[in-house]
C-alpha cells in the first residue's frame, strides 16, 4: 500500500512538471525579444533559434553534453562557458538554472552576450536549421 502510494505521488510530481513547461508560439517568442530590444531585423533569427534549440520550450534542460555539461532554457545556453549549475558564474554570471523558466529575459540578455562574443554559430540548431534557410515570418505577429 505505502508502496503504491509512494509511486502514485511520484507519478503526480512528474505529470506536474511536464504540465508546467511553457511552449510558447513564434509571436509570443517574437514579443519577449522585442521586449529585450532585439532590433526587428533580427528577430526571426532569433526565433529560429529558440525554435532549433528548444522548440520554443522555456523549460528545457538538456545534457550531459561535451565536458558533462548542461544547457538550459529556451536559448539551450550552455553550462561549460556561459553559466554555472547550482551558483553564479560563467560569461553570464547566471546561475545555468535561472535560464530554464518562462520569465526568458534573463535568458535573452545572456543570449545578448554571446552573440556579441561569438555570434549565432554559438549554437549549432541555428547553424543546421536556420542559416541562409527561410526564417520564421514574423509579419502578422501583433504589436511585433
Amino acid at each position: 500500500m505505502r508502496l503504491c502510494l509512494a509511486v502514485s505521488i511520484l507519478i503526480v510530481l512528474v505529470m506536474d512538471d511536464q504540465v508546467d513547461a511553457k511552449i510558447l508560439s513564434e509571436c509570443d517568442a517574437a514579443r519577449e525579444l522585442q521586449r529585450a530590444k532585439i532590433s526587428r531585423s533580427l528577430i526571426s533569427n532569433w526565433v529560429c533559434l529558440m525554435e532549433s534549440e528548444s522548440g520554443l520550450n522555456t523549460q528545457l534542460v538538456s545534457g550531459p553534453k561535451t565536458a558533462s555539461s548542461y544547457s538550459y532554457g529556451i536559448l539551450q545556453i550552455n553550462s561549460a562557458k556561459w553559466c554555472a549549475r547550482g551558483r553564479r558564474g560563467g560569461v553570464c554570471n547566471k546561475r545555468c538554472e535561472d535560464f530554464a523558466t518562462d520569465d526568458i529575459q534573463e535568458a535573452i540578455a545572456c543570449a545578448k552576450i554571446i552573440v556579441n562574443q561569438d555570434g549565432f554559430k554559438a549554437w549549432d540548431g541555428w547553424l543546421k536549421k536556420c542559416k541562409n534557410k527561410p526564417l520564421p515570418n514574423i509579419n502578422d505577429c501583433e504589436g511585433v
